[in-house]
């Protein structure tokens, strides 16, 4: 499973989220600050499974960011709880509920 929570503070901008797999695209996805997380959940298959996301924020939807929300395989299922948040600073990450980390910062176009 993945979530992904508009954790803007400074801003309170519109977090756009779009993620896709190799079979599967989720669409746009708009969260308000602090709205209630995005959450997807799926089926590892047998050899990979990987959703690779875009998050963007600032008025303009001006920074943005693209990372592999989820990575799973043959050996790495097992229900992976990944979650992600978007802050002001970059988008941090945790996995099965560990305290969050700063995994990237945000680009600007």
């Amino acid at each position: 499973m993945v979530a992904i929570q508009n954790n803007l503070t400074l801003s309170r901008s519109i977090l756009k989220v779009h993620c896709v797999s190799k079979d599967d695209d989720l669409g746009d996805h708009f969260l308000r600050f602090q709205d209630v997380a995005y959450n997807f959940s799926f089926h590892d298959s047998l050899l990979i499974t990987r959703f690779k996301c875009i998050l963007w924020k600032g008025a303009n939807l001006e920074y943005h960011q693209n990372f592999t929300a989820y990575q799973g395989g043959a050996y790495l299922k097992c229900g992976k709880f990944n979650s992600w948040e978007a802050r002001d600073d970059g988008i941090y990450f945790s996995r099965n509920r560990e305290p969050m980390k700063l995994m990237y910062i945000w680009d600007k176009y």
